[in-house]
């Protein structure tokens, strides 16, 4: 856990060495409730909405999937619905694929500024260059909290259930803006995804009408059981779209696994049948950019630093290349129908057409 806290705090921290230096406007939409100083952990029925603008300093150089980053956040502003909205279609002037609205879903333990840090690292490892909105659920900011280690699991995962419909709501207003929307959860903030375009009748009907572009589903803190019974059936209807990314040597999942007693959908990316429909990509193997000391004892959890999975989804799954795309390029090894496993130390160098070619140069081999 030490090791995990270590992390978040570097994500955040002032960078010493700036190689490159880019601001960012991400659009934040929250359903816990704001107070004068931030935010608290209770649960509101309305959004709050805001605009961060963020510094993403990028050290060391190489290819950026890799590379050390840092987040500051240099200011930010409240709106209310309809101009968050205003300024959110202005920003969404072209919606191809590499230039689609993109939502992120957090995970568990995660405070405001480091789930902004996130979704802006996620974005920029990706070579995505369409507009960031971070939706902000009522998390605690550590792993544990008294009076035992799993009190803020059990909170979070409480809130989690209520934060459904207020996603659900979020994804209205971006998907009445910018059809064809990139849809990115993490961890225990699958659960509040998944509850919100399949759980949601409405929004299925909506996404089925009108799918997403892609809905990436990165370490899921859910039960496999549930996933493969109640919504691996509706994902494929609801979106273009949809890949998921597990490890084997994921230590947080394992550790949910045993608060739950039930194994996590993570697994499913290395075991049981195939789902139709749904790519899964075992990422046990792949390139992280992870600082020293959790490459060493960390618990390859975080997606922020998941640069192979996360060059997989947007070169590949958002940009609509074929699935075998990812053999042809020497990514990832097939592993029988619908699942293939990430090589290790490899990322995507370019995101991918049709045809299995570079589409235009976002990224380069490290």
């Amino acid at each position: 856990m030490i090791a995990v806290l270590l992390g978040a705090a570097l994500a955040l921290s002032p960078a010493h060495a700036a190689a490159d230096t880019v601001r960012d406007t991400v659009f934040v939409a929250s359903n816990r409730r704001r107070v004068t100083r931030g935010f608290t952990r209770d649960v509101t029925d309305s959004l709050w909405y805001g605009m961060y603008v963020t510094q993403l300093v990028t050290s060391g150089g190489g290819t950026r999937a890799l590379a050390p980053m840092r987040v500051q956040r240099a200011d930010s502003a409240s709106l209310d619905e309809a101009e968050w909205s205003a300024r959110l279609a202005a920003a969404l002037g072209d919606t191809t694929a590499r230039h689609a609205a993109l939502v992120y879903v957090h995970g568990y333990s995660s405070s405001p500024g480091t789930a902004v840090a996130q979704g802006v690292q996620v974005k920029a490892r990706a070579g995505h260059r369409g507009p960031l909105i971070v939706f902000l659920w009522p998390t605690h900011e550590h792993f544990v909290a008294p009076p035992t280690p799993a009190r803020a699991y059990n909170d979070d995962a409480a809130a989690a259930a209520r934060s459904g419909p207020a996603l659900a709501h979020l994804l209205r207003i971006v998907d009445s803006l910018a059809p064809g929307t990139v849809l990115v959860a993490h961890s225990m903030g699958t659960r509040i995804a998944l509850d919100a375009v399949v759980g949601d009748t409405s929004m299925q009907r909506r996404f089925e009408a009108r799918p997403l572009r892609a809905f990436g589903i990165f370490s899921p803190d859910i039960g496999a059981a549930r996933f493969r019974a109640d919504f691996a059936p509706r994902l494929p209807s609801i979106a273009r779209r949809v890949a998921l990314y597990g490890a084997s040597n994921d230590y947080l999942l394992g550790a949910a696994a045993l608060v739950n007693a039930e194994r996590r959908a993570s697994g499913i990316t290395s075991r049981g049948p195939a789902i139709d429909g749904i790519e899964l990509v075992d990422i046990t193997h792949g390139a992280r950019a992870e600082p020293a000391l959790l490459t060493l004892i960390g618990p390859r959890h975080a997606v922020r630093w998941a640069s192979a999975a996360l060059t997989d989804f947007f070169g590949i799954v958002v940009a609509g290349a074929p699935p075998e795309c990812r053999v042809t390029a020497a990514t990832a090894d097939a592993e029988g129908e619908g699942r293939w496993r990430l090589k290790a130390s490899v990322t995507l160098p370019e995101w991918l057409d049709a045809s299995c070619e570079p589409a235009g140069t976002v990224l380069r081999q490290p």
